[in-house]
């Protein structure tokens, strides 16, 4: 079988609004900092070297935001012989084929299945319009999600104790892919 590849639903404009927000709210303290630092730099103190490192620091955490909204709409999943390959992403992974239960592979409606809904993030992002990351669903399963749009979810279950819940532009032909593996 050839490699097919899927993209994600690209993520609503909220989701950009609000990694606007975020990133206007942290430049507030950079452009600060970046004054206070012109200020200090004629005498050369610790203090420069404070600022210095809190410059850096929103700086990288902002690369981390602009990263999750490149992801949000630029995620893809490969089905090849091996599996299933998530790129793009920070969660991204290779899920070998023999690990994916095929029987219980489906599409969901998380609005009218609320068994599967995402209840606890334990390690990844959440934001308006878009999840990445290990979350506990509201059945208490461990599930690793790369969610924009609720109405049609792929959920894939895995011998490994997770599940996968994915937004895939066309998930009907996504699942024919998937249980021809």
């Amino acid at each position: 079988m050839a490699n097919k590849t899927f993209t994600i639903v690209p993520a609503p404009i909220s989701t950009y609004l609000a990694l606007s927000g975020i990133f206007l709210i942290m430049l507030i303290p950079f452009i600060v900092l970046a004054f206070s630092c012109v200020h200090h730099i004629k005498h050369f103190s610790r203090i420069v070297f404070v600022e210095l490192f809190f410059m850096v620091l929103i700086i990288a955490i902002g690369s981390i935001f602009a990263y999750f909204g490149y992801s949000s709409r630029n995620t893809k999943f490969v089905i090849t012989d091996e599996g299933l390959k998530i790129q793009g992403a920070l969660y991204g992974r290779t899920i070998a084929k023999n690990s994916l239960v095929m029987r219980d592979v489906r599409i969901l409606n998380l609005f009218e299945d609320e068994r599967h809904r995402p209840k606890i993030r334990t390690n990844g992002v959440g934001l308006p319009g878009y999840l990445e990351g290990w979350f506990r669903l509201k059945n208490k399963e461990k599930a690793l999600l790369f969610l924009t749009d609720r109405e049609q979810i792929v959920y894939i279950p895995t011998k490994d104790s997770y599940s996968i819940l994915l937004s895939v532009t066309n998930p009907e032909l996504f699942l024919q892919k998937v249980n021809k593996l």
